[in-house]
């Protein structure tokens, strides 16, 4: 005989469950009356409203204008408290660090970017780091926000569930822990993510067409990495280590690439890839900062301005993503592919490129409707980061 399904769980269980789905009512349809929420969830006004009762006492919700028009007493609207309290994301990257805390409502209070020597350490990036974080919790104390969470991005294999970074093939670190002692500093749940995992969750949920199931990201920088989501799920792998597309092989006769093979995709586009096909072309580009990703800004430049010989590169090299992205279209089948990450810009200028790399290699029956999409912000792996943080909250207030 079969257990019966509510003999599962417990009553605590139960109004869990349905907390979470009075969250995701008010997310996703904005301001509701409790009649409303009752309709739609299929429960008793009497039972909405003892878990919204609970809500605004957590401070998760609020009750905002009366209903107007509606028949009989007129009752309440309830919204999500963007003032419950406040989130922090940052993505650790080569040569700089990059951070932002919002409040609930994912209104920016405080961003900083900071510069990083490339040669710096592991240790001394994530002091760094955690300085930001301490200044992002004060200013959270100082709009009267207590902090919900903080997600942290980083390039490299990602082991999700406890939050080490395992190898960044171009940092070359490794075993790296942040979530535990992190939590023990901070007294907040610490979230870490793969930087392009991050972008994917980021468009996923804020992009053009936010909650599309099946879309690709791939995020352009000195590394490359990947973010997939199929039937509106996240592709993590076992370890959360899914997405690596820089490092399969590209071509026979590549160079040597920092993950210790030969012929690496990443080592046909990545950025240090793009500086030595320009100086190979004659285009003289001054010693500019500490790290190769301070010239992508004179790059950009120059390619706006029509330097010839920087645009036949991109172009080049532009046609090689498409090509290089078209075996993950064809693997997975995505309504949406996001070209993204710090080269985002600096591609988003050879756009008929990419295209004809990506049309020229996908089956047409696939490449006919799929959208592609290019970011100039280098700012969605904080998106994600943020959303990250607030749907732990909607998935366990």
């Amino acid at each position: 005989m079969l257990m019966d399904e509510k003999a599962k769980y417990d009553g605590g269980d139960i109004r869990r469950m349905n907390a979470v789905n009075v969250l995701h009512q008010l997310r996703l349809r904005g301001a509701l009356s409790r009649a409303n929420i009752a309709a739609q969830l299929g429960l008793t006004r009497a039972t909405v409203s003892n878990i919204v009762t609970g809500l605004i006492s957590a401070s998760l919700v609020k009750e905002t204008e009366y209903v107007e028009g509606a028949a009989g007493r007129p009752g309440l609207l309830l919204e999500l408290n963007p003032n419950c309290g406040c989130m922090v994301a940052l993505e650790i990257d080569l040569d700089r660090i990059s951070l932002v805390v919002t409040n609930a409502g994912q209104e920016e209070l405080w961003r900083q970017d900071m510069q990083l020597k490339v040669e710096a350490s592991a240790d001394a990036t994530l002091s760094t780091a955690a300085g930001l974080v301490e200044q992002a919790l004060d200013c959270g104390l100082q709009n009267d926000l207590h902090c919900l969470g903080i997600s942290v991005a980083w390039a490299g294999l990602v082991n999700h569930s406890d939050g080490q970074l395992a190898y960044g093939p171009t940092s070359g670190w490794s075993n790296i822990s942040l979530k535990a002692d992190w939590e023990a500093r901070f007294k907040v749940p610490i979230y870490v993510e793969n930087e392009a995992h991050a972008a994917a969750i980021g468009m996923h949920h804020f992009g053009p067409r936010a909650g599309v199931r099946n879309l690709i990201y791939l995020s352009l920088g000195v590394g490359l990495g990947a973010g997939v989501y199929v039937d509106g799920s996240l592709l993590r792998g076992k370890h959360g280590y899914s997405g690596q597309v820089g490092h399969t092989h590209f071509t026979d006769n590549g160079i040597n690439c920092s993950c210790g093979k030969r012929g690496c995709w990443v080592t046909e586009i990545g950025f240090t890839a793009v500086l030595q096909k320009l100086a190979e072309a004659g285009v003289d580009l001054p010693a500019i900062g500490n790290s190769e990703m301070d010239a992508l800004e004179l790059v950009y430049t120059m390619a706006k301005e029509g330097d010839a010989r920087v645009l036949k590169v991109l172009e080049a090299v532009g046609r090689q993503i498409g090509q290089g992205a078209a075996p993950l279209v064809q693997t997975f089948d995505p309504s949406m592919i996001f070209f993204g990450g710090r080269m985002g810009k600096l591609m988003n200028l050879v756009r008929p490129s990419i295209h004809a790399g990506l049309q020229e290699q996908t089956l047409p029956y696939m490449a006919a409707e799929l959208e592609v999409v290019f970011r100039d912000s280098d700012g969605d792996q904080l998106l994600g980061g943020l959303a990250t943080v607030f749907d732990a909250i909607m998935k366990n207030p």
